[in-house]
């Protein structure tokens, strides 16, 4: 319904095969309960999220079988840039996932009929937005729609979807929280699972992004008195997270990179034994990075090592890939691995960059000599990989960069405590001797076993003194 045309659409042919996308409106679907239906006296996200994406010029149509707020009628929408508001939409007020799945949910009061095989006879979503299980949670008792249950029916609903379109592109949110103290604990405990669907669930033709609703979003003062539906504040950081998540799915390349720390390395994996420690906002706000980036986490995925700086050059060969040719950069986490993974656990970094010559990555550690690629990575189905771990060859630098384990496994090297690029006597001096003894998250801690001890400046520091970092740099 809506037609606004935009270069990001060419961005998304490029990414998506011609068999999965048309030169057409990017059909979104927002799937959900009463969060997304609304009452017939507020708006929606949907109407915040309508203008945002106007605003961004992208040509879309939003789908579904419903057009009515709950208890029917609808507040009034303002036309925006000459544009009446697409009200379509499948929120059904009070429906959980399975309600959803088998279509025998309540349909008094304009909560919507079907389910969703028979909705999508009628639609197939490019994107789809699911902000499903609160209702699942709430009805909870006697231990029916259990965490397990609920996390087992989104499954079926990706099921559902892919069958439909199996190239759709799958946004699947954490749920915002409640102010109700008896229920709070069940949105946590359901966001902590929610990730792993995207890993169970993987499919590079079909890619399930996490868009974490959860974090900001102020149960008290973003919800009405209910304490669980969006006010209007409400409603507006949820079109804010799901613009963003909408234009990052459409735009951009997404990154697969593996690599080893020496410190946590155990001859197998790593080890993850600052789980407990790893400070919830990203570590390289400070110098030597002196990163802008605010990502932070409210729940750390399972088997995370530590957090990495990924970052992206665009150049002709490694040798031109100075820090002029610095495309992008992003926090993410290590998993024990090596795969770096983004902040809900889920491989596949995702920028929106666009490229002009080949990609080399570099990548950052609060207390490992950086490293970049020694040539550019491989692109497959709009996902570009290298592999740090199974060669020393693959680190620019070669065995002056990373180092071989014994066994043909190259890792990153431990000691440049000071992140300047230089293992020496600054790092011992200047960090190792202030916080020797020390408990907890320090750069000191080489072995990252969250303790400052003499086997850090022994095993590693003085092992690897005198290496320094094989990036280059503009002559």
């Amino acid at each position: 319904m809506r037609s606004f045309l935009l270069n990001i659409l060419a961005g998304f042919i490029l990414l998506y095969s011609a068999d999965s996308l048309h030169a057409q409106p990017i059909q979104i679907l927002p799937l959900g309960n009463s969060i997304t239906q609304a009452s017939n006296l507020y708006k929606s996200y949907r109407y915040e999220l309508w203008k945002k994406l106007l605003d961004d010029g992208l040509d879309f149509n939003f789908v579904g079988s419903q057009t009515d707020h709950y208890n029917c009628g609808t507040p009034v929408f303002p036309d925006y840039l000459g544009q009446s508001f697409d009200m379509d939409h499948e929120g059904h007020w009070g429906w959980r996932c399975d309600e959803v799945i088998d279509g025998d949910g309540g349909t008094s009061n304009c909560r919507g009929s079907g389910g969703l095989s028979d909705w999508l006879m009628n639609y197939t979503p490019d994107i789809a937005l699911i902000h499903l299980g609160t209702n699942d949670l709430f009805q909870g008792t006697g231990g029916n729609y259990t965490i397990n249950t609920t996390i087992s029916e989104l499954e079926t609903i990706v099921d559902i979807l892919r069958a439909d379109n199996p190239n759709v592109i799958i946004l699947l949110a954490l749920l915002i929280p409640t102010s109700d103290v008896n229920q709070a604990w069940k949105i946590e405990t359901l966001n902590a699972e929610i990730p792993n669907i995207a890993v169970t669930k993987y499919d590079p033709n079909s890619p399930i992004v996490i868009v974490d609703q959860f974090t900001g979003y102020d149960p008290v003062t973003d919800n009405q008195s209910d304490g669980t539906h969006p006010n209007a504040i409400g409603e507006e950081k949820m079109a804010q997270k799901w613009r963003d998540a909408i234009i990052d799915a459409l735009s951009g390349i997404s990154v697969d990179v593996n690599v080893f720390l020496e410190g946590p390395f155990n001859g197998t994996d790593m080890n993850d034994n600052l789980s407990a420690v790893i400070p919830l906002n990203q570590p390289f706000s400070g110098a030597p990075w002196n990163y802008t980036g605010t990502e932070s986490y409210s729940i750390l995925p399972a088997d995370i090592v530590d957090w990495v700086l990924l970052e992206l050059r665009d150049a002709t060969d490694a040798a031109s890939a100075t820090g002029g040719t610095i495309i992008a950069q992003k926090a993410c986490f290590i998993d024990n691995t090596g795969k770096i993974v983004n902040l809900d656990g889920s491989a596949e970094v995702r920028f929106s960059v666009e490229l002009t010559n080949n990609l080399f990555v570099v990548v950052h550690h609060r207390n490992h000599l950086k490293i970049m690629s020694s040539g550019p990575l491989t692109e497959f189905a709009g996902v570009y990989s290298w592999d740090f771990t199974t060669a020393v060859a693959n680190a620019y630098g070669g065995a002056s960069a990373v180092k071989d384990n014994g066994s043909g496994i190259a890792l990153m090297m431990a000691g440049d405590i000071n992140a300047d690029g230089t293992i020496n006597n600054t790092d011992k001096l200047g960090a190792w001797d202030p916080e020797a003894g020390n408990v907890g998250y320090y750069s000191s801690d080489l072995n990252m076993n969250g303790e400052v001890s003499n086997v850090d400046k022994n095993e590693f520091w003085i092992v690897n003194f005198g290496k320094s970092s094989q990036i280059p740099v503009s002559k």
